[in-house]
């Protein structure tokens, strides 16, 4: 990720091969200048918020992100702790 872009809470996330979520958490790098994680949660029943590395977001046409990955992929990401502390 080289470039600014915006990202807020409930953005939605495409995925490769039509995959779809949205974002449930940023995490910030500890000066709080730019995001290092994004905790995405997949929009099919069940599935678990994964810990998404900001370098694998960008933009996309429609408004929200886009995420280089497909479902498989994103599914051996580390998941992420939606109860703990942040």
């Amino acid at each position: 990720m080289t470039e600014s872009m915006a990202m807020a809470i409930g953005s939605a996330v495409a995925g490769d091969e039509g995959f779809a979520g949205e974002v449930e958490r940023i995490d910030l790098d500890p000066s709080g200048s730019f995001a290092v994680r994004v905790a995405v949660r997949p929009r099919h029943e069940g599935g678990a918020a994964r810990l998404v590395p900001a370098r694998m977001l960008e933009p996309s046409d429609s408004g929200g992100l886009r995420m280089s990955c497909t479902l498989e992929e994103f599914e051996t990401l580390p998941p992420a702790d939606t109860n703990g502390p942040r």
